[in-house]
């Protein structure tokens, strides 16, 4: 009987980290690389973006594809362990319904909704805070622009 319990919360229980796509946090640059096939590389200094009053910069950046959808993504490391911490990911306005569908379906429904401006076809911002840090912003004529950070980022 506790093994079948045991099974059921299992089952029950939410990832202690969701990670993004084939990539797990901590991984270094080259290990990120390999996950994806090579279909992002090291970003040139020039091209490289440190996030002030933080202690990552995005190092690892190209285009990803799944199905139908592309995005441009960008993967930033810790300056002090190099492990990954976040991705940055953005993609033409008319994938932003996929883009939602997919983590509705990797993650649930969101856990926090928002309209700017609250009663027009404005900004369109969802978020989870479970088992990640993830932001998605939706913007009619703008790219659709996500945020997916390892809790604690």
């Amino acid at each position: 009987m506790r093994t079948g319990l045991a099974a059921i919360l299992a089952l029950l229980a939410w990832p202690a980290q969701a990670h993004w796509e084939n990539t797990r946090w901590g991984m270094s640059e080259a290990r990120v690389i390999a996950a994806l096939r090579g279909s992002v590389r090291v970003l040139p200094v020039n091209e490289r973006r440190p996030i002030p009053g933080a202690r990552i910069e995005y190092r690892v950046g190209g285009d990803f594809r799944s199905g139908s959808l592309t995005m441009r993504v960008a993967f930033a490391f810790d300056g002090r362990t190099g492990g990954l911490v976040c991705v940055s990911a953005q993609a033409d306005e008319a994938h932003g319904p996929a883009m939602r569908a997919r983590l509705e379906r990797l993650f649930g429904p969101p856990q926090e909704r928002g309209r700017d401006p609250p009663s027009g076809p404005g900004i369109e911002t969802l978020g989870w805070t479970r088992p990640d840090e993830i932001d998605l912003q939706i913007a009619p004529g703008r790219p659709v622009t996500l945020l997916h950070c390892a809790r604690g980022v």
